[in-house]
């Protein structure tokens, strides 16, 4: 009889280890400057490529500010990135939609204001005829 119980509960913890085990990497495209960054949660690592170079930031932490409203914060406090769980993101150029919009603070001089799209390993973006 105890073995009975215990299997399913042993089974029950390695699907949670797995599905813990698996942090999501976000990445965002922008437009107007052609910018991509990459935050990795598990790494803590934001990575900003654009035509200069990558560049690296270490120690970036990830806020939930409330229901689907996220900050990347670096290390002393500066709000990097806000990410808005909307199904509303765009590149600002092509047709695709991206589950996430984002506004880097970083380029809110340039054309776009800083606002591109996200997409994650576990969210993608989609074809602009589809919606969320």
């Amino acid at each position: 009889m105890i073995k009975k119980t215990i299997a399913p509960i042993v089974g029950i913890l390695v699907l949670a280890f797995n599905i813990s085990a698996q942090a999501d990497v976000i990445t965002c495209v922008f437009t107007e400057p052609f910018v991509n960054t990459t935050y990795d949660l598990a790494k803590q690592t934001l990575t900003v490529e654009q035509y200069e170079g990558k560049l690296v930031v270490k120690d970036v932490s990830f806020e939930i500010k409330s229901a689907g409203k996220f900050h990347i914060v670096s290390q002393d406090g500066v709000v990097l990135q806000k990410l808005d769980l909307n199904g509303k993101g765009s590149d600002g150029m092509s047709d695709t939609v991206f589950p996430y919009e984002v506004t880097d603070t970083s380029m809110d001089k340039f054309a776009n204001n800083g606002i591109g799209g996200c997409y994650s390993n576990h969210l993608k973006s989609i074809p602009g005829d589809q919606t969320y």
